[in-house]
């Protein structure tokens, strides 16, 4: 050791054996470990007679060739301690120094991580440059890191001169993880195969995520240093995984909002965009998801020469699952109702239990419907009820009733026999086919909204119209409910008969005088079906206004044009 640094001491060595010379030696040596290290001079042949002084720990020696006086021994012990003290200060000294460069070096590496980590914001590329830069700077073959979401298995990335099976990484995690606390694993009957020493450090990320970095595989063992080294590296690289985890989830809920947005936006397109208009019926449809996609849906199909047909389901669950099913089983049912030759609304629902079943049964789900026709002529109703509730029926004359559902869910049975029903109706009737979204929502105290609720506000509601008596319901349940989330989706259709009007024609001269003709036959229309005063003089009034716009502005008063 001393060997290699005399040579940075050779002024002071030459001062000490001047010194002996100058009181009677003839050679002055210099002796470690039994080699000559240093002489003076350097080409004499040393005298026996000598004073040997030793340092403490006898590995140097200053032998003084040509003395043995006794009294000197002190002297040259003390010289020689002194020396040896010189010398190992040196050592220290170079060995601090070169620690202290060697710790420079790795804060300005670790700065250089942390500055590069604040540049990634992807968590893949982040933990990648984690990943390397511990490597290098614990001179370690390998290193990884182990982030666990909810305490699910967790998510590996590893960077290693010979890779190691996930598995066993994720085992040495599961050992840290069980005492954070101890930060170095030598133990080969702790350890996976692969891997003869790891030492680990947790990253400081939210509550409900644990992360943890390990560097494994150095040649020799890992020293209290490098752990300091890893847990300083952990420790400034925590926040910015968080921020990347941050952005990674922010990035997530983004794309899965706008997905969940584009799916709204399609729901809606596929349910009806108008209501169509016949004559002795007034209809309404409406649909609440209770989330941005909803297992509801409801259609109104108007055929040339044929009953109208309309159809409400319930498919059970919420979110995409169902919003998904809900697709196929309202554009199954839409097209069967349309394009098949089908009369009788139990025809379809077996179409429908036909066609999907498969479907329905793979995700162990079902859905309810009803679909009826209306033929506006004998304002007969004509429908089928699988499972669909509440379906309430207000006669003009009467109570309203709950029509109970005959048959069972669509995509539970194969080759299941549906039916039927015919209801006649007279003008003021109302049918309200529902989904349970109605009577099951709850307020803040859990109490259900219920049937009896359900039935009463109807009670109130059945001389408005169709879309009144629908949204009356929607309003009603909506009070009821408070600020209470709506925990499933409400749709509904109304149904109200009303009397068939008559048309007539006729042709008039373009004059003024001429429009009481026009006028008087309005009036007599309507009167024949007892509509008010006040209504007949109020369309009275617009007939005659409209009728002069055009006589001034069309024909200018010329009835011969």
């Amino acid at each position: 050791m001393f060997a290699d640094l005399i040579h940075l001491h050779q002024n002071d060595f030459q001062t000490i054996a001047e010194a002996w010379i100058r009181v009677g030696a003839q050679a002055i040596r210099l002796v470690e470990h039994g080699e000559m290290i240093a002489s003076m001079p350097k080409d004499i042949s040393f005298s026996k007679k000598e004073i040997i002084g030793r340092n403490t720990s006898g590995s140097l020696e200053l032998h003084i060739h040509g003395m043995n006086d006794g009294a000197w021994q002190s002297i040259a012990d003390a010289m020689t301690e002194l020396f040896s003290h010189v010398l190992t200060t040196e050592t220290e000294m170079e060995e601090l120094t070169a620690s202290l460069v060697e710790t420079q070096d790795k804060l300005v590496a670790l700065y250089e991580l942390t500055q590069s980590a604040r540049r990634a914001l992807k968590i893949d590329d982040l933990l990648d440059l984690l990943i390397q830069e511990s490597r290098r700077l614990l001179d370690a073959d390998g290193a990884f890191t182990a982030i666990y979401f909810n305490n699910h298995r967790p998510q590996i990335r590893q960077s290693a001169i010979e890779p190691l099976p996930e598995a066993h990484l994720h085992a040495a995690s599961t050992i840290y993880r069980k005492d954070t606390r101890r930060h170095n694993f030598k133990d080969s009957m702790t350890l996976p195969r692969g891997l003869s020493n790891v030492i680990m450090s947790t990253l400081p990320v939210r509550e409900n995520v644990f992360a943890c970095i390990g560097v494994f595989n150095k040649t020799g063992d890992f020293t209290s240093h490098d752990i300091k080294l890893l847990r300083a590296i952990a420790e400034q690289s925590g926040a910015q995984i968080d921020n990347a985890l941050l952005y990674q989830e922010a990035l997530a809920r983004t794309r899965f909002e706008t997905e969940m947005d584009l799916a709204r936006q399609v729901q809606i397109a596929l349910l009806p965009q108008s209501i169509p208009t016949l004559d002795g019926l007034d209809i309404y449809g409406a649909s609440a998801p209770a989330s941005q996609v909803g297992g509801d849906f409801f259609d109104i199909i108007a055929r040339k020469g044929q009953p109208l047909v309309f159809m409400l389901g319930d498919i059970t669950g919420k979110g995409m699952p169902a919003a998904l099913l809900m697709t196929m089983t309202r554009t199954t049912a839409r097209s069967a109702a349309r394009n098949m030759p089908f009369s009788r609304p139990d025809q379809i629902v077996k179409r429908l239990n036909t066609d999907l079943l498969d479907d329905f049964s793979t995700v162990s789900m079902f859905s309810t419907a009803f679909i009826g026709t209306f033929d506006p002529v004998n304002r007969s109703l004509l429908f089928s009820n699988a499972g669909q509730s509440p379906i309430l029926f207000m006669p003009v004359q009467g109570e309203p009733q709950l029509l109970e559902a005959q048959d069972i869910p669509i995509g539970i049975f194969e080759d299941y026999e549906y039916i039927s029903q015919t209801l006649s109706l007279v003008p003021g009737d109302v049918l309200v086919a529902a989904t349970d979204g109605f009577n099951e929502s709850r307020n803040n105290a859990g109490e259900m909204f219920g049937m009896e609720r359900m039935l009463l506000a109807l009670k109130h509601l059945r001389g408005l119209s169709a879309r009144g008596i629908a949204d009356g319901l929607f309003k009603a349940v909506n009070n009821f409910s408070e600020d209470h989330p709506q925990d499933d989706d409400r749709t509904i259709i109304v149904l109200k008969v009303s009397e068939r009007m008559e048309s007539v024609s006729f042709q008039i001269p373009a004059g003024y005088e001429d429009l009481r003709i026009a006028a008087k036959a309005l009036r007599e229309l309507l009167m024949l079906h007892k509509v008010q005063e006040s209504v007949i003089n109020n369309c009275e009034l617009a007939m005659q206004e409209l009728l002069s716009n055009i006589v001034e502005h069309s024909y200018s008063g010329n009835k011969d044009k």
